[in-house]
């Protein structure tokens, strides 16, 4: 019988989810592609052959143009890559250890680069390449980005342009390679499913906009298919979880490289390391450094590490993050994370690499693919949208469109990854709190000492239980993917005012199980404490509510006397640093009601004053607008979606 997987999942952008307790399988995935060999839709000529390594990529470069190259070996398997610019303007390579590379070209001038290659019997080979960029008289349209990809893996394009992208009309078409899967196309997006393949391909897309005046553009994009030796008996692939193969430790000198690199995020995973292999960071020092966190990131891309190394170095609740980090074996960054989620059966954390982009070059690389949870309720009649305010404005307190290749503040990561952090963190040390870590040996594992001991969050379910039986069972449709009965169906904002009002959930998320409710216990109260961020939640019916008028909202939940004690439980056993809770919950805001003659955009700022006796009870939410005429749009959007907490990213 295969181990029983515990998987607790956080929404990367932003919720998160989890299986139900004391189930033995993973949760429900959109299943992956089949595994069958795909005809090819035509040969793509190489650039060149070098000592039995072949290049691909762009012939005809621009200044401004995004360009890829790649790299294949004709008769072996490639084991390492290290690409490198030998002369010209400063490229941004943001993929170095990767077969295939794409980025933006400054500037007209002469370029050559470099790829030092070992290959699967030892062998090195260096691949190099020069090109001229020439002047271009009008910007042309740019796919970001080229990249590669493991095969069965999911992949996401975008193509950007200067003028208005919205009233171009998009074709995507494959050029050359093995036949991808499962082609959507969603405005400037297009996804897909990377076929099987017996040796590295490499697959060709073009992409051509046509405007309303005549005008065209196109741009080509190359995507490497890694063909990869994946265990079907392990634990990603039980998931529905493909990993790619470009993961490496940050820190390269790391005494933990080898048990990191094997024992939390790869295909051939079929058994949960144990302790005396890769412990709890806790285990090893009690005050953990930047370093020794560092020294447990496992990355797809430099520049993720180097983020969450500045966050934890920078952020004013980086000492909050080095402690709990004592909970975690390790920290796993990756383009291909999907949502973000906790894992007993590792210990580790697996973090979506888009809560940690700061320039447009290093947002490129991310995967844009929809979370596969992203239809999970859009039959029932209401909305439950939550976001997180500071002095009356939203936190993060702007988007970042895309298509205006923006960089983001680190105030703004800041306030995007620290409740994603403290969420995550909250899991991990529900089941290995710091008074645990002294009782574990080095024969002892994460999973079997969760099946022997339990959680602090299961103790929290028998003296504390949620009890509405209505919004458990309707959270089981909007997180779970359960299918609404007529009954679920016809419920609108008005009629669940009653049922969350009454009860002690801190979040509509918190019915899903015992788990997420412990882990968003303990972040509102963190999120209000470190950063003065509130956490607004609301009821909004769907259907004829243009405005969105919320039924019922609340600002600062977590802090009502009926939750208080909820509240202190999972913090006081999650962060024991703290000291006297009680006397910092009263401290903190007291709940704030929103307005019911107003919408969920109206209501951000709200008078500290004036408290609703009926209506002191309540939830909360997240987004991050520059006008509410943008936050209705996302708000649009995410009305087909699962979860409010969506709506801060650009889709």
């Amino acid at each position: 019988m295969k181990l029983a997987l515990i998987l607790i999942f956080i929404l990367g952008l932003t919720a998160c989810g989890s299986d139900s307790p004391g189930t033995t399988t993973a949760p429900s995935r959109t299943p992956l592609p089949p595994a069958t060999q795909t005809p090819s839709t035509g040969e793509l000529p190489a650039l060149s052959s070098q000592s039995g390594v072949s290049l691909y990529g762009d012939t005809t470069v621009t200044e401004n143009s995004s360009i890829g190259f790649a790299v294949i070996a004709n008769e072996r398997e490639i084991t390492s890559v290290k690409w490198r610019q030998t002369a010209g303007p400063d490229l941004d390579i943001l993929a170095k250890n990767s077969q295939t590379i794409g980025f933006d070209v400054p500037s007209t001038g002469d370029y050559s680069i470099e790829a030092d290659l070992v290959l699967d019997n030892g062998s090195s080979v260096v691949v190099t390449h020069s090109f001229f960029a020439a002047s271009a008289f009008q910007q042309d349209a740019n796919i970001r980005l080229d990249h590669t990809v493991i095969e069965r893996g999911k992949v996401s394009l975008r193509v950007d342009t200067h003028f208005d992208i919205e009233a171009a009309t998009i074709s995507w078409q494959q050029v050359s390679g093995p036949q991808v899967l499962d082609i959507t196309a969603q405005q400037n997006r297009l996804f897909f499913n990377a076929p099987e393949v017996a040796t590295d391909s490499v697959v060709e897309f073009t992409a051509t906009l046509d405007f309303p005046d005549g005008t065209r553009q196109s741009d080509r994009v190359f995507i490497t298919i890694d063909n990869a030796i994946i265990n079907q008996d392990g634990y990603f692939f039980g998931s529905n979880i493909i990993a790619t193969n470009d993961m490496f430790v940050f820190n390269q000198n790391s005494s933990f490289k080898r048990a990191v690199e094997s024992c939390v995020y790869n295909n051939q995973l079929s058994s949960t390391c144990r302790f005396g292999v890769l412990p709890l960071i806790g285990q090893t020092t009690d005050n953990p450094s930047v370093d020794d966190i560092m020294d447990r990131t496992l990355v797809s891309h430099q520049w993720m590490g180097e983020r969450f190394k500045q966050y934890l170095s920078q952020s004013d609740v980086g000492p909050d993050m080095l402690k709990l980090l004592r909970g975690v074996t390790a920290v796993v960054i990756s383009y291909d994370v999907r949502p973000s989620f906790y894992w007993a059966a590792t210990g580790a954390i697996y973090l979506d690499a888009d809560n940690f982009w700061l320039t447009p070059e290093e947002r490129d690389t991310l995967n844009e693919q929809p979370d596969f949870r992203s239809n999970f309720g859009s039959q029932l009649n209401f909305l439950i949208p939550w976001r997180y305010i500071k002095n009356n404005q939203y936190y993060p307190n702007r988007s970042y469109p895309s298509g205006l290749r923006e960089s983001r503040t680190f105030a703004d990561l800041e306030a995007d990854i620290s409740w994603l952090m403290y969420h995550e963190l909250g899991h991990a040390n529900d089941f290995f709190p710091p008074n645990s870590l002294g009782r574990l040996t080095a024969n002892d594992d994460p999973l079997s000492v969760f099946r022997n001991n339990g959680t602090n969050s299961d103790i929290l379910n028998v003296r504390f239980p949620l009890r509405s039986d209505v919004m458990h069972q309707l959270a089981q449709v909007s997180f779970a993917g359960e299918t609404p009965n007529a009954t679920q169906r016809a419920y609108n904002g008005d009629d669940l005012v009653d049922f969350f009002r009454s009860d002690i959930s801190p979040a509509y998320y918190a019915y899903l199980n015992e788990r997420e409710d412990y882990a968003t216990l303990f972040e509102r109260f963190m999120m209000s404490l470190r950063l003065g961020a509130s956490a607004d939640v609301a009821i909004i019916t769907r259907q004829d509510n243009p405005d969105l008028i919320v039924s019922w909202g609340q600002r600062n939940r977590f802090n009502h006397p009926d939750l208080q004690a909820r509240v202190r439980f999972a913090v006081e056993r999650v962060l024991p640093e703290l000291g006297n809770v009680a006397a910092l919950q009263e401290q903190l805001p007291t709940p704030i009601s929103m307005d019911i003659t107003k919408g969920w955009f109206e209501n951000v700022q709200l008078d500290s004053t004036v408290i609703d006796p009926q209506a002191i009870y309540e939830l909360q939410t997240r987004s991050d607008a520059v006008s509410i005429a943008k936050e209705r749009q996302r708000l649009e959007k995410l009305q087909r979606s699962f979860d409010i907490r969506t709506i801060h990213k650009q889709q």
